[in-house]
């Protein structure tokens, strides 16, 4: 019972929306709706996700996250084992492929940023920097989504 109430909260937050849809671009890369998750209380971490697309014709990497609004930055993927739902770091980061995607969304794919100065609400902002392997540093900005039940 208790592993199935986990299963539907989490699938509650799988339903999450972004707030406002803002897109960044640099080079074949382009960057979709970034938004992060508000803390709970005086909580001190968050996870953000994109979509990240890449009109080239050749694959570039995302291998890194930065922000100066928290102490670490780190590449996720949220995986099943069992009964029990595990974030996994991912050293290698993510590939986005030529001509294809990589998308960063709840249960899956995010970034994990740690160690927040300030809490976040719905409605502010938190800058991070996107690290590439071949595009370099891309500056965005992740609106303060808030969960939806949709």
């Amino acid at each position: 019972m208790r592993t199935r109430k986990i299963l539907l909260a989490i699938a509650a937050v799988a339903a999450a929306a972004p707030a406002l849809a803002v897109n960044f671009e640099a080079g074949p890369i382009s960057i979709d709706a970034p938004w992060a998750r508000p803390t709970v209380g005086d909580g001190n971490s968050t996870a953000a996700y994109m979509k990240i697309e890449n009109s080239g014709d050749a694959p570039d990497r995302l291998t890194s996250v930065k922000t100066d609004a928290a102490d670490h930055v780190m590449l996720h993927e949220s995986r099943m084992e069992g009964d029990v739902m595990k974030m996994v770091h991912l050293p290698d980061g993510v590939e986005i492929p030529a001509r294809g995607a990589a998308e960063l969304k709840p249960l899956g794919l995010h970034v994990m940023v740690m160690g927040l100065k300030t809490p976040l609400k719905v409605g502010e902002t938190l800058p991070l920097t996107l690290v590439f392997e071949k595009q370099g540093e891309v500056p965005i900005t992740a609106t303060i989504g808030k969960a939806s039940t949709k």
